[in-house]
């Protein structure tokens, strides 16, 4: 029946489909006819088989017109079916095998098959092999395939899915990073990067790629304007100049031009949304230890992460100090890096520390066990609690923030609430013309919950509806986060994409190669947000006097001093070379009226 269906659909020659038709129809009668009989029923004959046992002088007597009638009927029936057929085959030649889409994370490099469209600088999708770091990334050696290696990456292969079973939940590696081991040692560490790069300077760095900044701010202009109406010629032209002047391990713009190609690439071969969700499954898949690396990397050469985690960890400390109970709901964990320190923290306090319970709440990873990263996270925090004496509790969820109830939180009347967002709400969904957008929603779960405090840090950026619009505005944010990095971290430094990969390249790709309901990153700038949560019932907190000269002292603490930290309409703004780019605040849910 299957190779009956697979022929009748699929088939070109019409009259060979016509004979094809009328033996299988025979064969399935042979089939069929004995279940009749044993049921004790005639078996129905077939319009084709009335027609065919029909008496000679009755066949004699059709004319050839009535017989052309027929036949042109019968192709009239068929005709419908081929052409649609017909259509999906041509249609398909037009779109880019998405089998031959192979992903170069390491490089920061998309396309389709390499034998379509060849750049004299571009690499090609390549299936993961380990870095020294134990990153998956890509080698140049093999393809995917097929699903199938999409579904490891994924971790849906079982016997994949455990490579990191044995991975340490926590060592000397994760201490040295994590835990407060007083401000002279870091320094030191940051004194030491800043004295690499010199040197790296001094040195000199190869340019075996050149052109200007200008040039390239040009050529990603004209190229996104071509991607945008489809003029592939123009498009692929424009690349190839682009992909000979950039580079993933080449200076700033260099390395965000490479990015942006790639992400234009996808969106012209039409498949962005594919890209991105093969780059973020294979950062799911990763190792914590080459996230614990790259957040060690960041926080010697910005200290924007150390600002946020010290004016969230301030801010519980000073609820906290006269509470049995505290309980942090944190809707984005980022590994739990930030947590160690407050759990040491908390052991100082005197008298005894209260009892911590913290909500882990993270979007699920695909595969069999959604929660698997929240539960090695609680693990760790848990063996940091024993540590250093500290009553602990914890529960995960693996859900997305806007589809968490508040009777999941367990909250307690006799604990005092905090909830913590670090660069989380701007990855919500926000359906701007919405009356209850998802967004919106996540503000009302908090207002709901109660929270002696709401910690939030967002980035101060919007980028537009518009695609063209869109890509400007993220070349225009990106330009600045990669001069500073390259003010920073030397080139040459193995660990340099590592932020990167992390903290940038997804933003990029998605924002760039997707579209519509594929779009996951929707910033807004803290103007906005500010709005948004004074609407939702929240006021905003002043921002305390000794938490901002201790954040400032950290900023000073050995960081380049183009660097900046300021406190501005009850936020802590931070930024590079004078533009805001972060900015925290706290907040607390206004009390009804009568209350």
């Amino acid at each position: 029946m299957l190779d009956y269906i697979n022929r009748y659909l699929f088939e070109e020659e019409i009259d060979e489909l016509n004979i094809n038709t009328y033996k299988y129809e025979a064969a399935l009668q042979d089939i069929e006819k004995p279940f009749y009989e044993i049921l004790g029923q005639k078996y129905p004959p077939a319009p084709n088989e009335q027609l065919l046992t029909s008496s000679k002088s009755d066949l004699s007597s059709i004319s050839s017109s009535t017989s052309t009638s027929s036949n042109n009927n019968m192709l009239a029936e068929s005709l419908p079916v081929m052409e649609y057929c017909r259509g999906i085959e041509e249609g398909m030649k037009f779109l880019p095998n998405i089998n031959k889409l192979v992903a170069n994370f390491k490089e920061n490099i998309v396309s389709a098959d390499p034998s379509e469209v060849k750049y004299e600088n571009s690499a090609r999708f390549k299936l993961a092999e380990k870095d020294d770091l134990g990153m998956m990334f890509p080698s140049r050696s093999k393809k995917y395939t097929s699903d199938r290696d999409l579904d490891i990456l994924e971790g849906r292969n079982s016997k994949i899915s455990m490579i990191d079973s044995e991975e340490p939940i926590r060592d000397d590696v994760y201490d040295e990073v994590l835990l407060d081991h007083g401000d002279h040692r870091l320094k030191g560490e940051i004194w030491s990067l800043r004295e690499t790069l010199q040197l790296e300077a001094s040195s000199g760095v190869p340019k075996e790629i050149q052109g200007g900044h200008h040039e390239l701010y040009t050529l990603l202009i004209r190229c996104s304007e071509a991607v945008a109406i489809y003029d592939q010629q123009r498009a692929l032209e424009l690349l190839n100049k682009i992909r000979m002047q950039s580079s993933p391990k080449g200076n700033g713009i260099q390395r965000l031009a490479s990015v942006l190609a790639d992400a234009l690439e996808a969106r012209l071969a039409g498949v962005g949304s594919e890209y991105f969700r093969r780059l973020t499954a294979e950062l799911v898949k990763s190792p914590d230890i080459y996230f614990l690396k790259g957040h060690h990397l960041l926080i010697r050469a910005a200290p924007f992460t150390r600002v946020y985690h010290c004016f969230s960890n301030r801010n519980i400390l000073n609820v906290a100090r006269n509470a049995s109970k505290v309980h942090v709901i944190d809707l984005g964990i980022h590994f739990g890096f930030q947590w160690p320190s407050l759990i040491q923290a908390l052991s100082k306090i005197e008298g005894g520390p209260p009892k911590l319970r913290i909500t882990l709440v993270e979007r699920p990873q695909p595969g069999f066990r959604p929660a698997k990263r929240i539960e090695a996270v609680g693990q760790r925090l848990k063996e940091y609690a024993r540590s250093f004496n500290v009553p602990f509790e914890c529960k995960g969820i693996a859900s997305q923030l806007e589809s968490i109830r508040i009777e999941e939180l367990n909250i307690n009347d006799n604990e005092v609430v905090v909830v913590n967002s670090i660069f989380r709400l701007r990855e919500v969904s926000d359906e701007t013309f919405a009356i209850d957008s998802p967004r919106d929603r996540v503000l009302k779960l908090i207002r709901q919950i109660k929270p002696q405090i709401f910690i939030q840090a967002e980035s101060n950026r919007s980028y537009s509806s518009f695609f063209l619009t869109r890509f400007r505005q993220v070349l225009s944010t990106h330009a600045v986060f990669y001069d500073l990095l390259d003010s920073t971290i030397p080139r040459r430094d193995k660990e340099r994409q590592m932020p990167e990969n992390v903290h940038f390249v997804p933003d990029i790709i998605n924002s760039v190669a997707c579209e519509g309901a594929d779009l996951t990153y929707k910033p807004e700038t803290l103007k906005q947000w500010q709005r948004r949560n004074l609407r939702a019932g929240f006021q905003q907190l002043p921002v305390d006097l000794d938490i901002v000269k201790e954040c400032k002292n950290l900023v000073r603490g050995g960081y380049d001093n183009r660097y900046f930290i300021e406190e501005d309409d009850n936020w802590l703004l931070q930024g590079w070379k004078g533009r805001v780019l972060h900015g925290v605040t706290a907040w607390k849910p206004k009390l009804e009226e009568g209350c």
